[in-house]
């Protein structure tokens, strides 16, 4: 592949890309958090339209409580008291002429209200307001009648009238007359009625229905968040041919007070989504099965003592709220084609700019590879080919130094190889010879205290060299760790007690510094011998009563653990071999030169690092860096 194509390539998968897919995701979250907000706006829409029409609802009832109690239809209970005995008032006629105005001025003054009416207690209707006429009995000789319209005939409605709770306002589904309602949807809401009983007795009922202009006007009025269409069903599981029936809907035409039309089901609406998602559940929304729409509802019980409610519900077409991210995203794709062209260029520019810097770079490769050892580049081109060129420089030159790492590495392998095989022939012997003088001692006369002397000097030196040759086998067998987990603070704290006699003897104090609780991985015995060894560097190194602190803290990827001294601190010129087998600083017979091998290898073994750095004042900070748990 041409590199004019490969940086064409990589500049639009690593830049270009990224930003159109960083773009359109950022596009898709900010569609996403609008189409929320939308639904917020539409949901708190919808409750101010029902808020709305529960406001009106309280009114009517608060006024028509008021009718109920005034003066002119208190005069009126004489009447209904006569006619409740079997007989007709003396003024029957005068007073249900003054009612009868009284209630007709109401129905002008009051929006909404379609008929007036009051009932005897058996049913029968005295008088009745319509927007048509006014009727009430007739005085005309034989065919005298205080009732404007007979009784419905209907036991039911009879039933239901005296089951009426006392001094409430109750909602019914009454007919209007014996020959019931003349529209095909019957009446848009349930009548009002008012049991009529200023004293104990039950004298009469006042009926009220509504037409539905005034919750036609509301829904006219209110605004619609995002064009959205509203519709009104009422849910009556008491009434099966009410049950779904459409009140109210914005696209068909469907209005409250117009109930001429053949009536129209929640059912057949949607594909009957909305009749059943509110059966599932009284509120919520959901998407139309072609994804275009998106329908808000949410129940309402306007009937406080009735199992009939309404279901009001608002869509929106959702293809308007996506309409400006769908221009965002042609734009989107517009300036990726002139990004693209963009990048064409870029990658010849590219091509010539880094091509001939890594052909000269590859030439001199080759000559130092074919054994031309003084082979360099110049430094020259972009920042990347510069540092690649720089590293190029640097590796040749220092090449042989890491041979000589190598070699060093090579050596201390073999010196341990062969450290382990003389400290095997040796270890055997010299523990014959421990013994032999454990022996000797036992018989020793007691009156010969310089021989004893001489021989406890020998055990002491045979004991010396035990010790040397355990940590030569030591430092030979570099025993793959065994992990378990284990808490920081309690290891430390009995590390420090392991070495509590020498820092006495030694009067040098100990302290521990832990951030919080940390628990690691690794080989507790082995990483405790590491430790062990740098407090008792620490503690020889240091002076009478100084401190050698020990500091833990936890990282993001590892966990430091810091030996502080105050001692005079390492030399500069042997830095180099501190880590060498059998290298000393201490005071002869103070060291084998093992511990610090020993201690490197067990951290190497276990991922880590270990560095001996000199204090920017006195002393030395051995730093221990090891991985949280086992790689």
């Amino acid at each position: 592949m041409r590199l004019k194509t490969s940086i064409f390539l990589w500049v639009t998968l690593a830049t270009l890309l990224p930003l159109v897919l960083l773009v359109f995701a950022v596009t898709a979250y900010s569609e996403k958090r609008y189409q929320e907000d939308v639904a917020d706006r539409v949901s708190k829409n919808l409750d101010n339209i029902v808020s709305e029409i529960d406001r009106r609802i309280y009114y009517d009832l608060k006024v028509i409580i008021s009718l109920a109690s005034s003066r002119n239809m208190k005069e009126y209970h004489r009447v209904l008291e006569s006619l409740n005995k079997g007989k007709m008032h003396a003024q029957h006629y005068q007073r249900s002429e003054r009612v009868s105005e009284f209630l007709a001025s109401f129905r002008a003054v009051v929006p909404g209200l379609k008929t007036i009416r009051l009932l005897s207690q058996h049913n029968k209707t005295l008088v009745k307001i319509t927007s048509k006429q006014t009727l009430i009995g007739e005085l005309a000789g034989i065919e005298s009648s205080p009732f404007v319209d007979e009784d419905t005939g209907d036991e039911s409605v009879q039933k239901l009238l005296e089951e009426l709770p006392k001094n409430e306002v109750s909602f019914l589904l009454l007919p209007e007359s014996r020959w019931d309602w003349e529209d095909p949807r019957g009446p848009p809401m349930l009548s009002v009625v008012v049991p009529l009983e200023p004293k104990k007795e039950r004298l009469g009922y006042l009926v009220i229905g509504f037409s539905g202009e005034g919750i036609d006007r509301i829904f006219e009025l209110a605004t619609k968040a995002h064009n959205g269409s509203l519709l009104v069903a009422e849910l009556n599981p008491e009434d099966k041919e009410r049950n779904g029936m459409l009140l109210y809907e914005d696209l068909q035409g469907v209005r409250f007070a117009k109930s001429e039309s053949p009536p129209i089901f929640l059912r057949v609406v949607d594909g009957g989504r909305l009749w059943g998602y509110v059966h599932s559940e009284p509120e919520g929304n959901f998407v139309s099965a072609g994804g275009h729409y998106r329908t808000f509802y949410k129940e309402y019980e306007p009937y406080k003592n009735r199992l009939v409610s309404w279901v009001v519900a608002i869509r929106i077409n959702l293809e308007e709220v996506s309409a400006p991210f769908r221009r965002i995203r042609a734009g989107i794709i517009v300036l990726t084609a002139i990004a693209l062209l963009v990048c064409l260029f870029l990658a010849r520019m590219g091509a010539i700019n880094i091509a001939r810097p890594v052909i000269m770079m590859s030439k001199s490769l080759k000559e130092y590879a074919d054994g031309n050892k003084k082979a360099r580049v110049q430094v020259k081109g972009a920042d990347e080919i510069r540092m690649l060129e720089s590293s190029f420089n640097y590796m040749a030159d220092n090449l042989e130094k890491a041979q000589k790492m190598m070699l060093q590495n090579a050596k201390l392998a073999s010196i341990g190889q062969m450290a382990a095989g003389i400290g095997h022939e040796i270890n055997n012997p010299l523990n014959n010879i421990l013994s032999l003088i454990k022996l000797i001692l036992r018989s020793l006369p007691e009156n010969n205290e310089r021989l004893a002397n001489d021989i406890k000097s020998l055990r002491e030196e045979g004991q010396r060299a035990s010790e040397i040759i355990k940590g030569v086998l030591n430092f030979a067998r570099q025993v793959p760790p065994q992990y378990v987990e284990f808490e920081i603070k309690d290891w430390v704290e009995e590390t420090v007690r392991l070495v509590s006699q020498v820092s006495k003897e030694r009067l040098v104090s100990l302290e521990i510094t832990i951030a919080s609780e940390i628990t690691i991985s690794g080989d507790r015995n082995q990483l405790q011998q590491v430790l062990v060894n740098l407090l008792i560097n620490g503690i020889q190194a240091s002076e009478q009563y100084s401190t050698v602190t020990i500091k833990v803290e936890k990282r993001q990827e590892d966990i430091v653990i810091w030996v502080i001294d105050q001692g005079v601190g390492i030399k500069p010129e042997v830095l180099d071999q501190i880590y060498d087998p059998f290298f000393s600083t201490k005071a002869e017979g103070e060291g084998t030169g093992l511990g610090l091998s020993i201690s490197l290898g067990i951290i190497e073994h276990h991922s880590g690092s270990l560095v001996l750095e000199n204090n920017a004042g006195r002393g030395v900070t051995a730093c221990i860096h090891l991985p949280s748990g086992p790689d």
